[in-house]
């Protein structure tokens, strides 16, 4: 592990902030956990996206279809949340904060909206420069009062006031949000039109601690990346602490997927080896499952019953595997 800041202070004055951490496991390889997790369940799921998932209380699923709009995941299937005053908008990404759902829309102007567990839109906030041309918002994060955005076609970390509707661009094409290695499937490499290999994008995992002080992030080819909130919300820091401030978290493979847990573990879709791994706060990097149809995963996420769903593509057709945790 390289951290890059060894510690920070606020105009304020409040007490150094240290980033120093220690690499005892961080980047030891994968090893097989001694009890794998198990898939109970494969289950077809025609015209959702795999690039989103997210878990609900009750053990349903939240997901996008291809145009864009929110669906719920049952055992029975997926249908759309069509409550009054759903939105029509096209979706990018959808997260949760403190019960509240909230999604951000694709376009050359973003918007923030805020709905009830049903779809009901609650509120809607303009991103008033989030966005440049050429820019492709892949992810959000919610805490407090601030959102934050990836956007991976003009490599960047967004953070808007969820007040004013305010957004700043952070980090712009920084080496550690840039595509900078191949994305490997099955241990292959993805070939580009050109016939060589591409690294599939820049910055399109974003994850954020349960404090709201850590804000991890990474491209598909890896690796993740770590930040402090405070970093990017404070106006008293300058570029150049924050370009200090970037700490390289761990070495992963391609992924497909990530998500971090109210209990701060990752869940991490390898499509380079075909596994799912697991890294937690005992800093011991795990391989819970392997099965071929990994390979094409996306979107991991765990709900209140011991389960993890993650989205996969077989025959060109989005599925979800149930997976019981060890």
């Amino acid at each position: 592990m390289r951290t890059r800041l060894l510690h920070a202070a606020t105009a304020a004055g409040l007490t150094a902030l240290a980033f120093s951490v220690t690499p005892a496991k961080a980047d030891h390889p994968w090893q097989d956990a001694p009890t794998q997790a198990s898939i109970t369940t494969d289950a077809i799921l025609p015209q959702i996206q795999p690039t989103t998932l997210l878990a609900e209380e009750d053990g349903n699923y939240l997901a996008l279809d291809e145009n864009g709009h929110p669906v719920r995941i049952t055992v029975t299937g997926a249908t759309p949340l069509n409550a009054s005053g759903a939105p029509t908008e096209r979706l990018a990404a959808l997260t949760t904060s403190d019960g509240q759902l909230w999604a951000l829309t694709s376009g050359a102007v973003p918007t923030l909206i805020r709905m009830s567990r049903e779809g009901t839109v609650v509120s809607r906030t303009l991103l008033d420069g989030a966005a440049v041309t050429g820019s492709n918002l892949v992810a959000l994060q919610i805490h407090g009062t601030h959102a934050y955005l990836a956007d991976e076609g003009k490599a960047a970390l967004i953070v808007a006031n969820l007040q004013t509707g305010k957004a700043s661009r952070f980090l712009a094409y920084d080496p550690s949000l840039t595509g900078r290695h191949p994305l490997l499937r099955n241990g292959q490499p993805s070939i580009g039109p050109d016939g060589h290999p591409i690294a599939g994008g820049n910055v399109r995992f974003l994850m954020l601690d349960k404090r709201g002080q850590w804000l991890f992030y990474q491209p598909a080819c890896g690796p993740m990346y770590r930040i402090d909130t405070a970093l990017l919300t404070d106006p008293a820091f300058t570029p150049v602490e924050q370009l200090d401030g970037i700490t390289e978290w761990r070495t992963t493979p391609s992924l497909g997927g990530a998500t971090l847990t109210s209990t701060d573990t990752f869940y991490l879709s390898d499509i380079e080896g075909g596994s799912l791994l697991k890294f937690g706060s005992d800093r011991i990097p795990l391989r819970i499952l392997r099965d071929p149809r990994l390979v094409n995963a996306g979107a991991p996420a765990l709900s209140n019953s011991h389960e993890l769903g993650v989205l996969v593509t077989e025959d060109g057709t989005t599925h979800i595997l149930r997976i019981a945790l060890p």
